[in-house]
């Protein structure tokens, strides 16, 4: 079993290879990565009363106005509970309109609400700005390669595969 320790600085082992090392780890880095993403864009949406999670939805209807509740979930990457708890919210704000589907009454579909939709030429601009923050010191070389490696390593999570120790019968 590896010992986990926080940063490499708290050993003098020679055999690392029994060692997690919290802050070397890919995992922990995209995380850090992403929590610091969200925290600049949100300083940035509050000033427009926008949450992160409202974010995210607003991008895709802007991309898509219309879907149903369940295919914006996916989209967004929450559980559907969620969703609906974030679109509550949002109806509330006047950002989204739920509508009754005509041909299957059982699906609700979720479109932008005019306020929603007059926000989009300002909040854009401010994940771009975020984006440019966090990438100001790579060339655009290596902007291109980040963004392939991380495309990469979501598509070889998103493929269902046993751990590399299990084999099938």
């Amino acid at each position: 079993m590896p010992k986990v320790i926080r940063s490499s600085a708290e050993t003098n082992e020679a055999n690392n290879e029994d060692l997690f090392v919290i802050e070397e780890s890919l995992g922990y880095l995209v995380n850090k990565l992403a929590r610091a993403f969200s925290q600049a864009l949100g300083v940035r949406l509050a000033q427009h009363g926008i949450t992160v999670a409202q974010w995210a939805v607003l991008m895709f209807l802007w991309a898509e106005d219309g879907p149903t509740q369940r295919v914006l979930s996916r989209h967004v990457a929450i559980d559907e509970a969620t969703m609906a708890r974030t679109l509550d919210r949002m109806e509330r704000d006047g950002l989204v309109r739920r509508v009754r589907n005509g041909r299957d009454r059982r699906q609700v579909n979720i479109f932008l609400a005019p306020r929603a939709a007059d926000l989009r030429d300002s909040l854009v601009p401010l994940a771009l700005d975020v984006n440019e923050s966090a990438t100001a010191t790579l060339s655009t070389g290596e902007r291109n390669l980040a963004e392939s490696l991380m495309r990469r390593m979501v598509s070889a999570l998103a493929s269902p595969r046993l751990p590399h120790d299990k084999e099938l019968s």
